[in-house]
């Protein structure tokens, strides 16, 4: 393959459904990690159902699913496509079949982990360290896309992968501001009680954006400052505006390594997502579900339209 042509389908499908679902094990397991550490908080049984119900929905996961056994199963069930084991064994399949492609220490960081939950002992990591054994698939999660970034070329391969990252982390955080916040939030200043301060820092510390969050405001946390940080700011790796930011430079890069129209349709939709992002302000949104919903079908849009283009392609195309 030389670099003006296109990367095989198999090998782009492979490569972008790894990145998707390491993003997805590790968003998986920062989620269940604060909803723990929240459980260590004194409140009351309706408190903690809700909170359990905002986990499940940020998940994407049915609200009817909710069990003793539930967080466990989240993280050790292999009969379960949603667990992190799952995930994570789903990644590294993907990456087998595409071995070539990726460099040697790429490879040995994905087979590490897969070991790593493989052969954990489900009881013992739950009984002891939960907390450790989920940071510990987090680290190991960032240090595979370190080790992408330092060791391979940045090449057809390296774009599809940064697009499995970042669509996922897209869809991730609109899923999560839809189930935190509402058209309320957006418009009053209210004080904050202690049950909605601790929630208010669960869903920052959801996606890491506490520290982030505070360098750019304050530690006085509100709903709306939150919202426009998660949505607009142009700087946080993990915030909406950010994430396109990559999915388009990885369009326009992957155009021109193909030599693919960059006025086609997938650079349109991403180009108008990044332009009502760059000029959009908090004032402007008049229904928050509405907006986050119809950013959302942007983005499968683009998946969608991604694989149009460069995965399930008619053959004349290729010829």
């Amino acid at each position: 393959m030389t670099d003006n042509q296109p990367m095989l389908s198999r090998v782009a499908d492979s490569l972008y459904w790894m990145s998707r679902y390491l993003e997805r094990a590790e968003n998986t397991a920062r989620l269940l990690d604060v909803h723990m550490n929240l459980e260590l908080d004194i409140s009351s049984g309706l408190v903690e159902k809700q909170r359990t119900q905002r986990l499940l929905k940020s998940l994407n996961l049915p609200s009817d699913s909710i069990s003793e056994n539930l967080l466990p199963t989240l993280t050790f069930d292999r009969n379960n496509p949603a667990s992190i084991f799952s995930l994570i064994a789903g990644a590294r399949e993907n990456a087998r079949q595409v071995r070539e492609e990726l460099s040697t220490e790429m490879w040995t960081q994905i087979n590490k982990l897969y070991l790593h939950v493989r052969s954990a002992d489900a009881d013992a990591v739950w009984h002891s360290s939960p907390h450790n054994y989920l940071l510990e698939i987090r680290d190991r999660s960032h240090l595979f896309q370190g080790v992408t970034d330092a060791t391979m070329n940045h090449n057809q391969g390296w774009h599809f992968i940064q697009l499995g990252r970042y669509v996922e982390r897209s869809t991730a955080l609109l899923t999560l501001l839809d189930v935190h916040f509402h058209d309320a939030h957006l418009r009053y200043r209210n004080d904050i009680t202690t049950d909605r301060y601790f929630e208010l820092i669960e869903t920052l510390k959801c996606v890491s954006a506490f520290e982030a969050y505070t360098k750019v405001y304050n530690p006085n946390v509100q709903p709306m400052w939150i919202v426009e940080f998660l949505l607009f700011n142009q700087e946080f790796p993990r915030s909406l505006r950010f994430c396109v930011d990559m999915v388009q430079t990885s369009l326009i890069a992957l155009s021109e390594m193909t030599g693919r129209t960059r006025n086609s349709r997938l650079y349109r939709i991403a180009g108008r997502i990044q332009s009502n992002l760059s000029y959009d302000e908090i004032g402007d949104i008049n229904g928050l579900h509405n907006y986050l919903e119809n950013i959302k079908q942007q983005i499968y849009l683009i998946h969608d339209t991604l694989y149009n283009t460069y995965i399930t392609y008619p053959i004349e195309t290729a010829l």
